[in-house]
């Protein structure tokens, strides 16, 4: 395996990056705050009617079950947008990689791989973070089957 002595300098990473990889950035931060937030109550939620202590009605006579699944599929669907955009994001800055012969005095390839390692190491976080989400919510998920299913 290939290892570097270098350190990773995120500022510069940050220059490297285009105005649409940032802009998806400020995205998925406001996307992961806005998911932990709403799935923060729901697990709270899901403990007291685990232990019994909440009522099976709320004042509207909905099921809390089937409120907390249907922002459970809201979110998911909000994860599936923010990974198809991703792929846009990701696939709409190919031809940016190739515009950067003129400016450089490296070789052809080496512009070429320098510009896509740049942006695979960018969408390689964002699939972390996307995972990472889709993990917590894949659990709250799984949490809300459990106790509203038959036994």
């Amino acid at each position: 395996m290939y290892s570097t002595t270098e350190t990773v300098d995120l500022r510069a990473f940050w220059i490297e990056l285009s105005a649409l990889s940032k802009l998806y950035a400020v995205y998925l931060a406001a996307v992961t705050i806005y998911k932990l937030f709403s799935l923060s109550p729901i697990l709270v939620r899901l403990h007291f009617l685990k232990k019994g202590e909440a009522s099976e009605f709320d004042d509207y006579g909905y099921r809390p079950s089937a409120l907390m699944r249907s922002k459970c599929e809201n979110l998911h669907q909000l994860t599936f947008f923010s990974t198809l955009l991703l792929g846009l994001v990701f696939f709409s800055q190919f031809p940016a990689v190739f515009r950067g012969f003129g400016d450089s005095s490296e070789t052809g390839w080496a512009v070429i791989f320098r510009g896509l390692g740049d942006y695979f190491a960018f969408d390689g976080g964002v699939l972390v973070v996307l995972t990472m989400l889709h993990t917590a919510e894949w659990s709250v998920s799984a949490h809300l089957r459990r106790l509203t299913l038959p036994h």
